[in-house]
């Protein structure tokens, strides 16, 4: 090697070793585990354990934001009769309350794709549906002109971009007559499913919110359907059609395949070819936006498990409850409430917490 190699190689040595000296060691400090491990997500900024139960979390396509909402003392969540939602950045680690949206949570918060908005549905008397977006510190209510009516409703799904939202809207005591998709820049709400359809339960949007995916309350002897509109083409599908009592689960985010589950027993149907997979004989709670993974819950107890749709794969989440949107793209991560205490060391609040499980 000659001197001028030697003089770089030593110059690049140095700098290495300042580098690491002025910032303390920093990046290997901030380096995070890798492989299957559980974390509690429901901490204040500090990483400290909460004095208060905290559930229904929900996380960003890549994981780095998650929301929850908790009765916790130290976000003075004790102190009205009602939960607060607190959103935190997995990164930075910083846990911060979304405005407007202390008090009964109707239905669990909703994540756009970035992370960006934040839907939920709350009040102290009647369900209110509305989207914050994190980056300009605003809440828009979403819910139709007023025409003399007390409307009232519930928020269900966010597109991944935040821009279409699918709620359920209504008057009293019926919050969710009609299912309506807003478009969040111009304010246009078009109706999907009108009042002579029954009352709605939930709905979910593709990635573009050109689909929607609803499912109807059971009415009478009637059971509840599951129902897939093209908003483009005005068609739909009855997906679960022929397999009893229908629930759904997810759309996926092409707008092609959607999950439900139909007397205990979790489905897929691709509805470009029109065939139907039974997967699994237990249901599915959540599912990626992605539509390749879906948390299923066990025959018996409370113990979920993650299942590969392409594969059958399974992988162990771990005791709890999980709520649609707890599923990362991918199926790397899993959001789910559990009041076990063995998950993470020193849990010793004694009331429910938020966890991710790490998948790999």
């Amino acid at each position: 090697m000659d001197g001028a190699m030697r003089g770089r190689g030593s110059t690049a040595v140095l700098a290495a070793a300042v580098a690491v000296a002025l910032t303390g060691g920093a990046a290997t400090a901030q380096a995070k585990p890798h492989g299957p491990r559980t974390e509690r997500v429901s901490t204040t900024s500090a990483g400290a354990q909460l004095d208060g139960y905290s559930h229904q979390g929900v996380l960003s396509d890549d994981g780095r934001y998650a929301a929850f909402y908790s009765k916790a003392v130290e976000f003075r969540c004790h102190q009205n009769v009602y939960t607060c939602l607190q959103m935190k950045d997995r990164v930075t680690g910083e846990v911060t309350a979304v405005p407007d949206a202390s008090g009964f949570s109707w239905a669990p918060p909703v994540l756009s794709g970035d992370g960006r908005r934040v839907g939920f549905t709350a009040g102290t008397k009647v369900p209110v549906p509305e989207v914050y977006d994190r980056a300009t510190g605003t809440s828009q209510r979403v819910l139709p002109e007023s025409d003399g009516e007390a409307w009232t409703g519930e928020l269900w799904s966010v597109s991944r971009d935040g821009g279409q939202v699918a709620y359920g809207a209504g008057s009293r005591p019926r919050p969710t007559q009609r299912l309506y998709v807003r478009d969040m820049a111009t304010g246009v709400n078009d109706l999907i499913s009108g009042e002579a359809e029954g009352d709605k339960e939930f709905a979910s949007l593709s990635a573009d919110g050109t689909v929607v995916a609803y499912q109807l309350a059971k009415s009478g002897d009637d059971p509840s359907d599951v129902l897939v509109r093209n908003r483009t083409t005005g068609e739909t599908v009855h997906a679960d059609k022929g397999l009893g009592k229908g629930t759904l689960v997810q759309l996926g985010e092409d707008g092609r395949q959607v999950v439900f589950v139909a007397d205990g027993g979790t489905y897929v149907r691709d509805l470009r070819t029109d065939r139907t997979r039974h997967l699994a004989d237990t249901p599915a709670v959540s599912a990626s936006r992605d539509g390749r993974y879906a948390v299923l819950t066990a025959a018996e107890g409370n113990s979920l498990t993650l299942l590969d749709l392409r594969t059958g794969a399974r992988t162990p989440v771990g005791p709890g409850d999980a709520v649609p949107g707890a599923v990362t793209a991918k199926g790397r991560e899993v959001a789910f409430t559990s009041t076990a205490t063995d998950l993470v060391a020193d849990d010793t609040n004694g009331d429910s917490d938020v966890f991710v499980r790490h998948t790999r």
